[in-house]
C-alpha cells in the first residue's frame, strides 16, 4: 500500500511539473499549438499505407477493375502526399519555434539572476544549479527541450493507438484451436512486454538522468577554463607568460575524455533499450501475423484485412512502447524541470519596503548603524561585529584600514546587497529594509573595485542603457577625465570598447577603465557616489589630478570612497579607520595623525615611499610627503 501510494505521489509529482511546463511553454508563444497538427498528421501517417494497402489486396484477391484498383492507389497517394505536405510546412514552422524558443528558455534564468537576493549569486548551491542548467542547454539536452521531444512524443503515441484501437477493434475472435493458442501468445506477449518494457524504460531512463546530472556537476570547472578562460584576451597574457598551455589543454582532455564516457555510456543505455523494444516489436509483430494469417485461412477475414489487423496491432504496440518510454523518460528527467523551476522559485529574503524615499535637494542623510553584525552566509567568521555609527552624510567621507577589516561590507550593507545578521540600519531614523527596495538603490552610483567593463559601446557603457543622453554621457566623461580617450576614438561615444565585436573598437588600458566606471557613477547622478579604491589603477600624478578635481567630479554629491593610498584621504572631510570589523577611530586628517593609532602608524608606513618631489609633496601632522 505504502509503495502505490509512493507511486500516486510521483504521478500527480508528473503531472504539476507537466502542465507548469505547458503554461510556460505557452507564455513564450501561443502559436505552439501548431503542434496539434503535426501530432496528428504523424498519427495518421502509417495508417494511410495500412488501409491503402488493404484495400488493393482486396481488391486484387476479388479481381475487381482496375479502374477501381486506380482509385484506391491514387487515393492513397493523395492522402500521403497531403499528410506529407502538412507534416512539413507544420514541421517548418515548429522548427522557428524551436530556435525562438532555445533562446528564450534562457531569459527566465537570466531575469532570476539579475534580480535575485545578491546574496544567492555567492550561494554554492544556486551556482551549482544554475551551472548545471547551463551545461544541459550547451549540449542541447535543457529541461524544455527534452520536454517538448518527449511530450511531442507521447502525444502522438496516445493518437497512434487510438488509431491503432479503431483498426483493430473488428478483428474477429479466434474459432479454432490454433487460433486461440496464438490470441492467447499474443496477449501473453503484449502483457508480459508491457510491464518488462516499463520497467526497463524507467530504469533506463533514471540511469541516463543521474550520468548527465553528474557528467554536469563535474564539467562545472572544465566547461569554466575552456569556454571562459582560454577564450579571454586579458587572460591571454598569463598564459604566454606563465606558459599555462599544457595545464589548461589538460582540463580540455579531462573535459573531452568525460564527454566520451558520458556519451558512451548513455549510447549503451540507449542501445540497449531500442534492441529490447525492437526484440518485443518483432516478436509481437509475429503473433499479430500469424493470428491473422490463421483467420485468414479459415475464411473469417479476407486477405486484405490481414495487412489492416497485423499493421493496426504492430502501431498499437509501438504506440504503447513510445507511451511508456515518452513517459518515463519525462518522469526521469522532471528532475531537470524541477531545478529549472527551483531556481525561478528561489525565495526572496530581503525584504522590499513600501515607504517611498524622502527626496532630499541637499543631498544629506542621517545614516545610523546600531549593533550592526554580519557574517556571510555559510559561514562563522564575523566580517563586522557590534558596529554602532552615526553621521551625517553630505560630505566627502573616507573608509581606510587594513585588508578585511571590513570596509566593503559595510559598502554592500549600506547599499543593502546584504542585511545585517544582526542589528538595524537606519536612514532618517527609519530602518533602510522599510524603504521600497527599488528606490532606495537609486541612492547609489558604486564603483566597486572588482567593476566590470562590457564589450558595449561607451555611450551604451556609461549611460547603463540603449537610451543614450548624449551631452549628459560627454559631461560624465569629461569630468572623469577621459576627454584625451574621446579623442582618440574614431566614433565618439559609438565606439565599441574593445575588439570582440567590431574591427573599430577601442582597447582601454586598466586606468582608462577605471575612469569609465566613475563615468558611468557619475552619470547615475545619484546623492550618493561610493568609489572603491577609485584611483588604484591610475599613475600616482593621474591620481592626484583626479582627487584635485574631485570637487569638479564628484559635484555636489555625497562622496564616500575606499582607499589604500592615504595621501587620497587628505582629500576627506572625515575618515573612518577600520580594524576587525569595527571603527576604531574617527577624525580629519590631521587630527588623526596628531595621535596615536592605526591610521598615523599606516601613513607614516607609507610615507617613507613618497617622493618629496612630486606634486603630491605636502606637510601634514604626520610630517612632509
Amino acid at each position: 500500500m505504502q509503495s502505490i501510494d509512493k507511486k500516486g505521489s510521483e504521478f500527480q509529482k508528473d503531472v504539476r511539473s507537466h502542465l507548469r511546463a505547458i503554461r510556460l511553454l505557452f507564455t513564450y508563444s501561443r502559436k505552439w499549438s501548431v503542434m496539434g497538427i503535426t501530432l496528428v498528421m504523424d498519427s495518421i501517417y502509417p495508417f494511410i499505407s495500412i488501409y491503402v494497402s488493404a484495400m488493393l489486396l482486396d481488391a486484387l484477391y476479388e479481381k475487381r477493375t482496375l479502374a477501381e484498383m486506380i482509385f484506391w492507389a491514387l487515393l492513397g497517394a493523395g492522402a500521403a502526399l497531403l499528410v506529407t505536405t502538412l507534416r512539413h510546412l507544420t514541421a517548418t514552422y515548429k522548427n522557428t519555434l524551436w530556435w525562438s524558443l532555445w533562446f528564450r528558455t534562457e531569459e527566465p534564468m537570466m531575469e532570476k539572476s539579475m534580480g535575485m537576493d545578491y546574496e544567492l549569486m555567492e550561494n554554492e548551491e544556486v551556482q551549482k544549479l544554475r551551472a548545471r542548467q547551463m551545461e544541459y542547454h550547451r549540449r542541447g539536452g535543457s529541461a524544455f527541450e527534452i520536454f517538448i521531444w518527449q511530450t511531442e512524443l507521447f502525444l502522438t503515441a496516445c493518437l497512434k493507438l487510438v488509431f491503432a484501437v479503431v483498426t483493430v477493434c473488428t478483428l474477429p475472435v479466434a474459432s479454432s484451436g490454433i487460433g486461440r493458442i496464438a490470441a492467447a501468445v499474443t496477449v501473453a506477449a503484449l502483457s508480459v512486454g508491457l510491464c518488462f518494457m516499463s520497467r526497463m524504460a524507467h530504469r533506463a531512463g533514471r540511469r541516463e538522468s543521474g550520468i548527465w546530472k553528474a557528467f554536469a556537476d563535474k564539467e562545472r570547472l572544465n566547461t569554466f577554463i575552456m569556454s571562459e578562460v582560454v577564450l579571454d584576451a586579458d587572460a591571454g597574457k598569463d598564459i604566454r607568460l606563465f606558459q599555462q598551455q599544457e595545464m589548461l589543454m589538460e582540463y580540455g582532455e579531462r573535459m573531452r575524455e568525460n564527454g566520451v564516457k558520458v556519451d558512451s555510456e548513455v549510447a549503451k543505455i540507449r542501445m540497449g533499450q531500442g534492441f529490447l523494444q525492437s526484440l518485443w516489436a518483432a516478436v509481437l509483430g509475429a503473433c499479430a501475423y500469424l493470428y491473422t494469417g490463421l483467420q485468414a485461412h479459415a475464411g473469417a477475414i479476407a486477405p486484405g484485412s490481414v495487412v489492416r489487423y497485423a499493421g493496426g496491432i504492430q502501431q498499437m504496440v509501438q504506440a504503447v512502447s513510445d507511451l511508456l518510454y515518452s513517459w518515463d523518460y519525462l518522469h526521469n528527467y522532471r528532475g531537470r524541470m524541477e531545478e529549472f523551476f527551483a531556481y525561478l522559485d528561489l525565495p526572496e529574503k530581503k525584504k522590499k519596503g513600501t515607504i517611498p524615499v524622502q527626496k532630499r535637494q541637499d543631498g544629506r542623510f542621517l545614516i545610523e548603524f546600531k549593533n550592526v553584525s554580519f557574517k556571510y552566509p555559510g559561514t562563522e567568521t564575523w566580517v563586522l561585529k557590534n558596529m554602532n555609527l552615526r553621521f551625517e552624510i553630505g560630505e566627502r567621507v573616507a573608509l581606510v584600514g587594513t585588508n578585511g577589516s571590513g570596509k566593503t561590507t559595510f559598502v554592500k550593507l549600506l547599499c543593502r546587497l546584504y542585511d545585517p545578521t544582526e542589528g538595524t540600519i537606519l536612514m532618517n531614523d527609519v530602518d533602510i529594509r522599510k524603504y521600497r527596495y527599488e528606490e532606495y538603490m537609486q541612492l547609489f552610483s558604486v564603483v566597486f573595485q572588482d567593476f566590470q567593463v562590457f564589450s558595449l559601446n561607451m555611450g551604451e557603457y556609461i549611460a547603463g542603457g540603449d537610451r543614450v543622453d548624449r551631452s549628459r554621457a560627454l559631461d560624465a566623461a569629461k569630468r572623469a577625465g577621459l576627454e584625451e580617450l574621446l579623442s582618440k576614438m574614431p566614433d565618439g561615444l559609438d565606439t565599441m570598447i574593445g575588439r570582440d565585436f567590431s574591427k573599430n573598437g577601442f582597447v582601454i588600458s586598466g586606468g582608462e577603465a577605471q575612469k569609465l566606471a566613475m563615468a558611468r557613477a557619475i552619470y547615475k547622478n545619484a546623492p550618493f557616489v561610493i568609489l572603491d579604491e577609485p584611483t588604484a589603477a591610475l599613475d600616482p600624478v593621474t591620481e592626484n589630478e583626479v582627487y584635485t578635481r574631485f570637487h569638479e567630479i564628484i559635484g555636489n554629491k555625497t562622496a564616500l570612497f575606499i582607499s589604500h593610498r592615504l595621501s587620497a584621504c587628505r582629500f576627506a572631510g572625515e575618515i573612518l579607520v577600520f580594524e576587525d570589523g569595527n571603527i576604531v577611530q574617527r577624525g580629519s586628517h590631521d587630527a588623526l595623525c596628531g595621535q596615536e593609532g592605526l591610521y598615523r602608524n599606516m601613513w607614516q608606513a607609507q610615507a617613507k615611499y613618497y617622493n618629496h618631489d612630486t606634486k603630491l609633496q605636502k606637510t601634514s601632522a604626520c610630517g612632509t610627503i
